[in-house]
């Protein structure tokens, strides 16, 4: 075959872009198939695509019969079986994860219904064993892949299934996009806690949250009536009895009323009063009875937590008390109910720092009111202050999450109908009872991104703390060593301050 030299004769300045003219052609060869892909063209990304998923498996006719195969089907899916040979039977171990509909004797379709592991088994005319399969069915996650790309540019994250819950790996850039993962991936699940986020962010922010619960309670008692435990009057054959017994509705459940004795009345508090008239076989005894009772309840608790971002974390300080459960057989089992400050939250930091918070507040203490007795078992009521809500915050700033006044007022009065409306010698024949409470409530909270800081900078509440001598302890009454008296700087601290201070009735 013949050949040809061109020869041209170029200028110097263009020498340089006929080279690169030459050499176009052989760098496009040697770029991969991607790389020459116009801007509308799409190839799947490995991590977006499941290769273990698969709807069409064709098996060859050499090599020894039988065959045997793993493969997985995702749910709602189906997967087309082409034989080489007829075949007769087809047997599933488990209709209710995967079904089998023969086409003809080379055809077989496989439907996966649901979630979990099969066998399907394909036997020839003659018995010949043609084909084993073992069947997995689970969610294909292509779909989320490709959402997870989407939404959340940026990361790599890879996706699998772990039983009916779904397993996210990979890397992301902060904590939000995290978080949006695990919402991504629980909405395609449709389930809250079937998502196990081991996403590695570059940062793991920390927020330290800072819950304030102040309440202040009034409450204020009166109580005032008169009762007749009892009269005997006797003339002639006919005996007469009376008993007048007021029961105190609204203060009962807080102080018993005083109850009827000789020589003395028993009184839970208050005042009372016995007179008894008494000649031959007539006697009359009464009961008087006074209270009145104000009092007021401060409470404040300040817990204090810290949590990396998307995590939860949780915070009790009090104690648990028992609670009798019965069971079969006459039998009683105990159950411990939790009682103090708790709380727990899950924080997400959000960008230019604002903090996405889901925290739940709780004080409660063992109280009177609401307590049960149960024969010789006495169940004590609590008294509970919770709030649980989701906000959104800034890093330092402050939200009234709950709040709560109430003004609450109860009187009663009770006595012999008709005789108790007599104007003076009425209050001898009823009771009166009053009782009237206000309490003001508020839940402040207060998150702030925490950094760590040297040891040397944080104080502990026993810093300083020393105990005192027991000669001291014995003659002047010291519960601990004071020390160190004048050293501080009078112009920087002011009134009452560090752990140690002085109470009313108390030495330090």
């Amino acid at each position: 075959m013949p050949s040809f030299l061109l020869s041209l004769k170029l200028p110097n300045a263009a020498m340089p872009i006929m080279a690169a003219l030459l050499l176009l052609p052989l760098l496009l060869a040697g770029l991969p198939a991607g790389a020459q892909a116009g801007p509308d063209d799409y190839y799947a990304d490995p991590m977006l695509t499941d290769p273990d998923h698969r709807s069409h498996l064709v098996v060859e006719s050499h090599g020894p019969f039988p065959v045997r195969e793993k493969i997985t089907i995702g749910v709602d899916k189906s997967m087309l079986i082409e034989l080489p040979v007829d075949m007769k039977n087809v047997l599933v171990s488990n209709p209710e994860v995967l079904d089998a509909v023969v086409q003809t004797p080379r055809q077989v379709y496989l439907l996966a219904k649901d979630m979990g592991e099969a066998n399907a088994f394909f036997i020839g005319p003659d018995g010949q064993k043609i084909l084993f399969l073992e069947v997995s069915v689970t969610r294909d996650l292509t779909a989320l892949h490709d959402t997870l790309r989407r939404l959340i540019p940026g990361s790599k994250i890879s996706a699998e299934m772990m039983g009916d819950s779904v397993v996210l790996s990979g890397n992301v850039i902060s904590g939000v996009d995290s978080n949006r993962a695990s919402e991504l991936a629980a909405r395609y699940v449709k389930k809250k806690d079937g998502v196990v986020n081991l996403l590695a962010t570059a940062a793991n922010e920390q927020v330290l949250l800072k819950v304030q619960v102040a309440e202040i309670q009034r409450e204020a008692l009166r109580r005032i009536g008169v009762d007749l435990p009892g009269a005997v009057l006797q003339s002639g054959n006919f005996t007469f009895a009376k008993v007048i017994q007021n029961a105190f509705p609204v203060t009962s459940a807080l102080v018993p009323k005083a109850v009827p004795g000789l020589p003395l009345p028993g009184v839970g508090a208050g005042v009372a009063a016995q007179p008894t008239w008494q000649t031959a076989n007539q006697s009359v005894t009464a009961m008087v009875e006074a209270l009145e009772r104000a009092g007021v309840l401060r409470t404040l608790a300040e817990p204090t937590l810290t949590a990396i971002s998307g995590e939860t974390a949780k915070f009790l300080a009090g104690g648990e008390f028992p609670i009798p459960i019965a069971e079969e057989d006459n039998k009683i089992t105990v159950e411990w109910k939790p009682f103090g400050v708790n709380v727990s939250f899950k924080p997400v930091v959000l960008d230019e720092g604002r903090i996405s918070l889901t925290i739940a507040a709780e004080v409660s203490e063992i109280s009177s009111e609401g307590a049960v007795q149960l024969a010789t078992i006495s169940l004590p009521g609590l008294r509970v202050r919770r709030a649980e809500t989701t906000l959104e915050l800034p890093s330092g700033g402050t939200l009234a999450m709950a709040g709560l006044l109430s003004d609450e007022t109860r009187q009663s009065v009770e006595g012999v109908p008709g005789l108790k409306n007599l104007p003076i010698l009425g209050a001898l024949f009823r009771s009166n009872d009053y009782r009237r409470r206000e309490t003001e409530l508020v839940i402040l909270v207060t998150p702030y991104l925490a950094s760590h800081e040297s040891r040397g900078v944080l104080a502990r509440p026993d810093d300083g703390y020393a105990p005192t001598s027991e000669l001291k302890e014995l003659f002047f009454g010291n519960i601990n060593r004071v020390y160190g008296i004048g050293a501080a700087d009078s112009g920087r601290y002011r009134g009452d301050y560090g752990f140690i201070i002085d109470y009313p009735g108390v030495k330090g």
